[in-house]
């Protein structure tokens, strides 16, 4: 061989030898980010999520305000806050109605274990939304924040209570219930 034969060669060699490097990065890139992506995902699957949602009642008139972890772990040191006052069936008079009082949106909770919940009841739907409600009183907006630890991760968030969407909608109808009261208001009457 001759000394321009193997410099062909060896160029050649480097520039495989550099495609090779450049890919082989560009795999190990990849595999980080899959690896990343995983992490995240599991994350995701096992971490607690603290949800604010109303609800009615079946079978009731009643508006209720549900506060859940819906998530797998525990969600620790839970802080709630609502901004503005809510007074439970419209009564002013006693101060313990007020949600923004209450102890679970003032003190913080140690621990909401998965699939554990507050239920807090709102009132009837003619008292929050009704010809004589008092949106000072029984806003039908308000946020909740939600601040809580988990595997040394704080999240902060913040929940959008709407209760507009329920004005006008009813709970579903049990007829047996139906039928109860009925014969209650027939005994009533004897």
């Amino acid at each position: 061989m001759t000394v321009g034969t193997m410099e062909y060669l060896t160029a050649g060699l480097a520039i495989i030898t550099g495609i090779y490097a450049h890919l082989t990065h560009k795999i190990a890139k990849a595999s980080e980010a899959s690896v990343q992506a995983i992490r995240e995902q599991s994350e995701a699957m096992l971490r607690p999520y603290v949800t604010v949602a109303p609800f009615v009642q079946a079978h009731a008139t009643l508006l209720y305000l549900r506060v859940e972890n819906t998530g797998r772990t525990g969600a620790e040191n839970l802080r709630l806050t609502i901004d503005r006052d809510f007074c439970q069936f419209g009564e002013t008079e006693r101060p313990e109605k007020n949600l923004r009082t209450m102890s679970a949106f003032t003190a913080p909770i140690d621990s909401l274990a998965p699939a554990n919940e507050f239920l807090f009841a709102l009132g009837q739907g003619w008292v929050i939304s009704g010809e004589n409600a008092r949106p000072e009183i029984t806003p039908l907006q308000s946020n909740v924040n939600v601040n809580y630890e988990f595997r040394g991760r704080k999240v902060e968030e913040v929940n959008r209570v709407d209760l507009r969407p329920y004005i006008g909608s009813e709970s579903e109808r049990d007829p047996v219930v139906e039928e109860l009261e009925r014969i209650r208001q027939v005994m009533k009457k004897k």
